[in-house]
């Protein structure tokens, strides 16, 4: 690894070194020795800065003492845990286009939950605008908290997208996979991530980057310029840019099909289809193709069905446009006073193709288009069809492909500013303080849904200019049409926050082992959020529920170095203790105070051991709360049995019962480096989470675990499925799209303190660097071992092992690669290994494969050493193929799905394909 070290006073090492076109290593930081990585391709000395856990570092850092992710303490590392960094070399080298797409890479990411083509597990419901988040261990998409800067940022109320900074206006991105909500707060229970903006850039930088996929069409392109100066007394940087990825559709992905024998898997075609199929009591009379009317009702043959692909035209991910800037800037007033702020605006659109929307329609025969099929008797209408006296009644499962697709298109939209102060005080004592000030709007809509009033009055009506035609034959008139396909959906969500920081930092005393050292201070959270909307006819108001929430925290933290560099003994070179405590005052979920205590004892040079414990908790999201929206959804459920999915109607709305999670988490572990060029790291961790939020609004898999809801009413069928559907109704909640002529399937979806889950696990790194003499040969490799996953749903259920099933955390995920530097090349080869797990969605279950793509990329550095000048530039050409062989997702037995996957799973698997991408960046 090329290491070119910089003194900077108590500068602690937490970036990994790789040339510009590295992939991420993901190294743990674990060292105190004080060094900054630095590469021939950061131009006029810039490297990879660590952030002030508050504020930002001073543009001159020399003396200064930085606080790392994982301690408020200036001059240490967090102890008893490790910090996986992403410097600018890492950034640079990988493919992903933004952010939380490289974040997503990191083992202990689990792509569960918010995510743009995953949205069937846990808080994926709330995911209207399509966005991503960090999920780390797989405990869930809200327990890990993301700060910018070192402190909090405004959301959508329920999680926060790293993508609102550019990657250009980005220094580095930290991940503690720990515990941390005594030093951070709520949400901080798996870990958290920082992302930190950039202050030491001296000119300009621009890149410009291009690629396609070689199956179906999906492209991506991103471009972006950053200016910063740095001076004696400060510095100023704005980035820029711009990124666009077109969808990929299902129709363009062989197997996200319903007819999957040709895959060895099960029959998942539908009967709601065009034509479709008329039902009378048990009996099925499928509709020709050509249509059918009352003189040709002979050719309606009793017991035969249309059966046909669902969810034809539906992306597997969205269409998505990036515009992102950020900027930072450091003034120092004199000696001892320091001015600094960050700032960011963000705006992300979508555009989602939708399928053709389904329903079973309940036809009278007051319907002028009505045919009476042979040798059957339809019943009597019920009362609440509407239909004349006397008229009969069957259901024609249909399909509208006469009607605009359900399309939705959207846009996340934020913005922050977050001035402070820093002041120098006597005997190395600092006060810190900031104000951050930001809003956000998620906005999500659709203008073409079924309109039940519109529909049912259609089907009723016998004349023809003002009649539905369910049979086939096109008959229906555009005004008619109209009317039936302009049902809205606008759901807007609008947040605001305030927040207000302030600390105190510096030496206590002495001892032998060093200074102690102590970090206290107090945390204002001002958040308001209004959630909108507007569902049904085209004149439904929009509406807002407007919801507050105000926080104070104080919080303390306290070093101890017991040994140290000045009294180290045989087995003791070093051991040093942190404790930390926090107390945080919700205006509406209550109080609740968090320890956590840390140790690092490193027995001879070169090992070290370290083991933490504490206690962490989410506060539950305002929208989880009082719930996005109250609606009745009709949604098709995956059948265990195999066959066609089953029609159901799933419940979102209120619940202000909920209470917030806890956990208790604990890891050990050891960090070995037996020679220079070897670094060994292994962690051993242990999470028990308590009273957690679960949504099964978006969950259609949920009928695998139905008996593990057994004594709950989160799952009933038959009559009282329909009981509790017709109540919901009489009480006016509205049903989303075309009301269900029966409702033999109901889900609560609504948020609920139901689960405890039991999570233990190992996370293993190690990183190689070879000398040759004018080349070097880098060897990285990471992953994530879970030993155990154990759940129980409900508050008194048994738990039971979950661990490598579908859609729950894997057993086993891990990166490896290889960086060969010669002279101006660079040739990186990755590899990325998601391994198998047991789909118990269908009976019997399925053993999946494993999913290994490969990665490789080539750089030609332009305007450096051992290279060719170019305009007085450094200018790096790129050429990439990720998914080298074409290998596609494995096959997964699980029918297509509206919230992501079917054929393959979403959450374990890339469906898009090789893909070819061109670079190039300069530095000047």
């Amino acid at each position: 690894m090329n290491t070119e070290g910089v003194k900077l006073g108590k500068l602690l090492l937490v970036g990994s070194s790789l040339a510009a076109i590295a992939a991420p290593s993901f190294a743990q930081s674990t060292t105190q020795t004080p060094v900054i990585e630095d590469s021939a391709a950061t131009p006029q000395g810039e490297g990879d800065q660590i952030p002030d856990t508050v504020g930002p570092p001073p543009a001159t850092t020399t003396g200064a003492d930085i606080v790392v992710l994982g301690s408020r303490v200036r001059g240490t590392a967090p102890v008893g845990s490790t910090v996986t960094a992403l410097g600018r070399r890492d950034i640079e080298g990988s493919a992903a286009p933004t952010l939380d797409r490289l974040i997503k890479e990191i083992p202990q990411n689990f792509d569960l939950g918010v995510s743009e083509n995953s949205r069937g597990q846990a808080g994926g419901n709330g995911n209207i605008t399509y966005g991503n988040t960090v999920n780390l261990r797989g405990i869930g998409p809200y327990a890990t908290l993301v700060l910018i800067d070192g402190h909090r940022v405004v959301n959508n109320g329920r999680s926060t997208d790293p993508s609102v900074l550019p990657t250009l206006g980005v220094e580095r991105v930290e991940v503690i996979a720990d515990g941390a909500s005594a030093i951070y707060g709520s949400d901080a229970v798996a870990g958290v991530v920082n992302v930190v903006a950039r202050r030491s850039l001296n000119g300009v930088e621009a890149f410009a980057r291009g690629g396609f996929a070689t199956q179906g069409g999906f492209r991506e392109y991103a471009m972006g310029v950053a200016g910063g100066k740095t001076f004696d007394r400060g510095q100023i940087m704005l980035a820029y840019e711009h990124v666009k990825r077109t969808n990929l559709s299902g129709d363009d992905r062989d197997f996200f099909v319903s007819d999957q024998r040709n895959f060895g898997g099960g029959d998942y075609r539908i009967t709601r289809c065009s034509p479709g199929n008329i039902r009378v009591g048990a009996t099925t009379f499928a509709i020709p193709q050509s249509g059918v009317t009352q003189a040709t009702a002979g050719s309606l043959v009793a017991g035969t069905l249309n059966r046909c692909n669902e969810l034809n035209n539906q992306d597997l991910s969205p269409e998505q446009t990036y515009n992102s800037v950020n900027g930072t800037g450091t003034f120092d007033v004199n000696d001892w006073v320091s001015v600094f702020v960050d700032g960011f605006y963000s705006k992300r659109s979508f555009y989602r193709n939708g399928a053709y929307p389904t329903a079973a329609l309940t036809v009278p025969s007051s319907n002028a288009f009505y045919v009476a099929p042979p040798g059957v008797t339809p019943p009597l209408c019920a009362a609440s069809v509407g239909a004349p006296a006397g008229s009969r009644c069957y259901t024609i499962d249909y399909e509208f492909t006469e009607v605009p697709p359900g399309d939705t298109s959207g846009f996340a939209k934020s913005w922050q500013v977050t001035p402070g102060i820093r002041v120098k005080l006597p005997h190395d004592w600092q006060f810190e303080a900031l104000a951050g000030y930001g809003k956000t709007k998620d906005y999500s809509d659709a203008h073409t849904g079924i309109n039940n009033g519109p529909l049912n009055a259609a089907l009723r009506s016998n004349n023809p200019a003002t009649a539905f035609d369910p049979y086939g034959g096109g008959r229906t008139s555009q005004a008619v049409l109209d009317g039936i396909a302009n049902a809205i959906f606008l759901a807007p969500t609008n947040g605001k926050l305030k927040a207000y920081e302030a600390r105190l930092n510096g030496s206590l005393f002495s001892l032998p082992g060093g200074d102690v050292k102590l970090a206290t201070g107090y945390e204002r959270q001002d958040f308001d959020v209004a959630l909108g909307i507007a569902r049904g006819a085209p004149t439904t108001p929009l509406t807002f529920r407007k919801f507050g929430r105000t926080v104070d925290s104080f919080y303390g933290e306290l070093f101890i170095p017991i040994f140290g560099a000045t009294n180290a003994i045989p087995g003791f070179d070093r051991l040093e203790v942190n404790a930390a405590i926090r107390r945080d005052k919700y205006s509406d979920v209550g109080r609740t105070t968090n320890p956590k205590i840390g140790v690092n004892w490193a027995p001879i040079d070169g090992v070290k051991f370290r083991g933490n414990w504490g206690t962490s908790f989410r506060a539950p999201t305002i929208p989880e709360i009082y719930g996005n929206s109250n609606n009745l959804f009709p949604q098709n459920y995956q059948n265990p049995a195999g066959g066609a999915p089953l029609p159901g109607v799933a419940l979102s709305g209120q619940n202000l019962e909920l209470k917030p999670e806890e956990a208790r988490t604990w890891s050990i572990g050891a960090d070995v480096t037996p020679i220079r060029a070897l670094r060994l790291g292994a962690t051993f961790w242990d999470v028990k989470y308590e009273n957690q939020v679960i949504a099964n609004l978006s969950n259609l898999a949920i009928l695998n675990i139905e008996d593990q809801y057994a004594g709950t009413s989160i799952i009933l069928r038959g009559a009282e499925a329909q009981a509790r559907f017709n109540e919901l109704v009489a009480a006016g909640v509205v049903v989303n799209g075309a009301s269900p002529a029966t409702v033999n399937l109901f889900v609560d979806g609504r948020s609920q303190n139901l689960g405890v889950s039991k999570t233990r696990g190992i996370d293993f790194t190690a990183d190689y660097d070879l000398d040759l003499g004018a080349d070097s040969l880098r060897f990285s490799a990471s992953g994530t071992y879970l030993t155990s996953y154990k759940v129980a749903v409900t508050p008194s259920g048994p738990l039971l092992d979950q661990r490598n099933l579908i859609f729950r955390p894997l057993k086993f995920k891990a990166r490896g690669s290889v960086v060969w530097d010669h002279g101006p090349m660079s040739t990186r080869l990755l590899v990325t290994h998601v391994g198998g797990y047991t789909n118990d969605a269908i009976k019997p279950n399925q053993k999946v494969g494993s999913f290994t793509p490969v990665d490789l990329a080539v750089t030609w550095r332009l305007g450096g050493p051992d290279s060719y000048n170019l305009v007085g530039a450094n200018v790096a050409l790129g050429v990439e193929v990720r998914n080298l062989f074409d290998q596609k997702p494995p096959y997964v037995n699980i029918a297509p799905s509206g919230n992501g996957s079917g054929g393959y799973d979403a959450s374990a698997a890339n469906p898009i394909g090789r893909m070819v991408a061109a670079s190039i960046r300069t530095k000047f």
